[in-house]
C-alpha cells in the first residue's frame, strides 16, 4: 500500500499494458511517471519506430471487439482485423482520452532498476542523446512486453550457411531489411509471424510470389485455422476478458471451472480444425497438445498458400553447408535466405538476476503479477493466453492499482512464494478465469 507523500511510481513500457496501467493509475489518484524506450506509445505496433516485432503487412489475429479496451472501443469504420496503422492510432487516441501523455517520458530507456533499503526503486534512464537521469520512486511496475528479446533454436543447427539470416522481429518487408525477391527463403517455425511472413513472400501481385521459392520448416505441431469461419471471425462466440462469469461456472470449485473451459473450448477448436483440414494434410506436423495447449496459429492466406503449394513444407533442420540446408528426414533445399521466426524469449536488461531472484525466464509471480520477494515490484502483461492479452493487462492493472491504495491485503510474502506462477511457462490461460480470481479478491 501507498501512502501520502510516498512519491510516484515507476512504470516501465508504454506500449499496449503499459498504457493500461497508466490509465489504471491515473484514475486510482496515483502518481506516475512512465518511461518508454521508443519514439512513440503502442509498442511494436509502431512498425516503422525500430521496435521490433512487427512488419508492414501486419494484421491483428484477433478481432476487434474481442481486444479493445472495456471502456474504448474502437471506432466503426476500422476494419474487423485492424491493421498496424490502424492499432497505432488507437493507442494514440487512447492516451489522448484518458490524458496519459503528459505522464509518458518518450525515447527515456531504463537502464537499471534497484530496490533501495526502505521498499523503493531507484531507475536510472537515458534519452536519445545519451543524457542520463536517475530518480527514485514508490513502486516499480514492468510492462515492456513479451517481444523484448529475439528466440533463437537452441542450440542452433550446425554448420555454416552461406546465404542471408535474420530473425522475424527485423522482417519488414520482402525488400526490408534483406532483399528476399526472386530468392529461396526458408522460414522456420509455425507461430502466427511465420504462417503470416512465408504467405506475404509467396503471394505477390497478380499471383506472382514475390520469393523465388518459399519453405517453411516446423520441428513440431501447431494447431493452424483461418481468421475467419462461416463468415464471422473465428473468435465472435468468445467472451471478452471484462465480461464476468456466467452464474453456472462461479459456483464452481476453480479446478472444475478450469475442466468446464478447456472442455468447452477444445472442443470448439477441435471442430473448427477438423473442418479446415489437419495440419498433416497440408505436410505440417500434427500437435501433440489439446487445442488450449497453445495459442493457435491464425492467418486467412496460410492455409490457401499451403494447399497450392504456394508454400512448400519441411521438416526439422539438421544443419547447413554452405547454401544447403539438411533436415532430419535425409531431404535438403538449396536456399539463400533463413528467416527463424521462433519467438521471444522473456528477457528484464534493467533487473539483474539478482533483484529477480532468478533468471527471467523463470520469473514467478503472484496473481501473475506480483513478485513475491521484492516489496513494491509488479509486473503487468506477462501472462500467457488464449485471448487477446490487453484486455486482461487492463484487469491486472485495475486490481494492481486497488492493491497499490490499500483496497485489500495481500496474503503473507510466503503465501505468495508458494502460490506464485511461472509465467512464460504456463499453459495459456483463460483471459475470463483469471480476471474472476482477482476480482474475487478485491470483493
Amino acid at each position: 500500500m501507498l501512502t501520502r507523500g510516498d512519491g510516484p511510481v515507476c512504470v516501465i513500457g508504454a506500449g499496449p499494458s503499459g498504457l493500461a496501467v497508466c490509465k489504471a493509475l491515473k484514475q486510482a489518484a496515483i502518481p506516475f511517471v512512465c518511461f518508454e524506450a521508443g519514439r512513440s506509445v503502442g509498442g511494436i505496433w509502431d512498425v516503422e519506430g525500430g521496435h521490433g516485432g512487427g512488419y508492414r503487412s501486419l494484421h491483428t489475429n484477433t478481432s476487434k471487439a474481442k481486444m479493445a479496451f472495456s471502456d474504448f472501443p474502437f471506432p466503426e469504420e476500422i476494419p474487423l482485423f485492424p491493421s498496424h496503422v490502424d492499432m497505432l492510432a488507437y493507442f494514440n487516441a487512447y492516451v489522448d482520452r484518458f490524458e496519459l501523455r503528459d505522464h509518458i517520458r518518450l525515447n527515456s530507456r531504463v537502464d537499471s532498476a534497484e530496490p533501495t533499503s526502505n521498499g523503493r526503486w531507484t531507475i536510472r534512464t537515458h534519452d536519445e542523446t545519451e543524457a542520463g537521469d536517475e530518480a527514485t520512486f514508490s513502486a516499480c511496475i514492468v510492462s515492456t512486453g513479451q517481444y523484448e528479446t529475439m528466440r533463437w533454436p537452441k542450440p542452433m543447427p550446425p554448420g555454416d550457411f552461406a546465404g542471408d539470416v535474420m530473425h522475424a522481429s527485423d522482417y519488414l518487408d520482402p525488400q526490408t531489411p534483406i532483399d528476399c525477391r526472386g530468392k529461396r527463403v526458408l522460414v522456420v517455425g509455425l507461430g502466427a509471424s511465420a504462417a503470416e511472413i512465408a504467405t506475404e513472400l509467396a503471394s505477390g501481385e497478380d499471383g506472382a510470389a514475390i520469393a523465388a521459392q518459399t519453405l517453411i520448416s516446423a520441428r513440431s505441431g501447431r494447431y493452424v485455422m483461418p481468421k475467419y469461419v462461416g463468415g464471422v471471425p473465428l473468435d465472435s462466440n468468445a467472451a471478452h476478458a471484462s465480461d464476468e462469469l456466467p452464474e453456472a461456472a462461479r459456483v464452481l470449485p476453480p479446478d472444475e471451472r478450469l475442466k468446464m473451459a478447456r472442455t468447452l473450448i477444445g472442443a470448439a477448436l477441435g471442430s473448427v480444425q477438423r473442418d479446415v483440414g489437419q495440419p498433416s494434410d497440408w505436410g505440417l506436423p500434427n500437435p501433440e497438445f489439446p487445442p488450449w495447449g497453445e495459442r493457435p496459429t491464425l492467418s486467412d492466406g496460410f492455409i490457401p498458400a499451403l494447399t497450392e503449394g504456394r508454400v512448400q513444407t519441411r521438416g526439422a533442420i539438421e544443419g547447413f553447408d554452405g547454401s544447403k540446408v539438411k533436415y532430419v528426414d535425409g531431404s535438403n533445399d538449396e536456399v539463400d535466405v533463413v528467416i527463424y521466426a521462433t519467438g521471444y524469449e522473456l528477457r528484464f536488461p534493467f533487473l539483474r538476476d539478482e533483484v529477480l531472484g532468478r533468471e527471467a525466464r523463470d520469473l514467478a509471480l503472484y496473481r501473475r503479477v506480483v513478485h513475491p520477494s521484492q516489496s513494491n515490484l509488479y509486473f503487468v502483461g506477462f501472462t500467457r493466453v488464449l485471448c487477446s492479452l490487453w484486455p486482461l493487462s487492463e484487469q491486472q492493472a485495475i486490481w494492481l492499482a486497488q492493491v497499490l491504495k490499500g483496497s485489500f491485503d495481500l496474503p503473507e510474502a510466503t503465501v505468495q512464494t508458494k502460490e506464485a506462477i511461472q509465467v512464460s511457462k504456463e499453459t495459456p490461460v483463460f483471459c475470463n478465469l483469471t480476471v474472476h480470481e482477482l476480482r474475487e479478491d478485491a470483493r
